[in-house]
């Protein structure tokens, strides 16, 4: 009886090798975001420093309170409502947020 053989070439076997150490090597690295900071109040939050790196929700967000909540996450969306803000304060925060996370405009609107 014939054995059987393998009938792929040794070219695409090593260019398939190294495709995938390089993605392994990608998996591996840091992708974390820049962060920025602002203080609220006493509080210091942390929200992504570039408008591309915020989170996906806030895409789907239905109003403004839903896209700040996303931008700074739940933990800190919590601390936030600690305060318990009135509505001109959260336009406050939202525009700190808006800002640290490079969607403010430094310009009098």
């Amino acid at each position: 009886m014939a054995t059987a053989r393998k009938t792929t070439a040794p070219k695409t076997v090593n260019a398939a090798k190294k495709a995938e150490a390089v993605h392994d090597e990608e998996k591996g690295e840091d992708k974390s975001p820049e962060m920025a900071t602002f203080e609220y109040k006493g509080y210091t939050y942390s929200v992504p420093a570039d408008p591309l790196d915020v989170p996906m929700e806030v895409a789907f967000a239905e109003s403004e309170f839903e896209v700040i909540e996303a931008i700074v996450g739940p933990d800190q969306w919590v601390e936030f409502r600690k305060t318990r803000p009135t509505i001109r304060e959260f336009g406050e925060f939202s525009e700190l947020v808006l800002k640290a996370s490079g969607q403010g405009s430094d310009e009098g609107n």
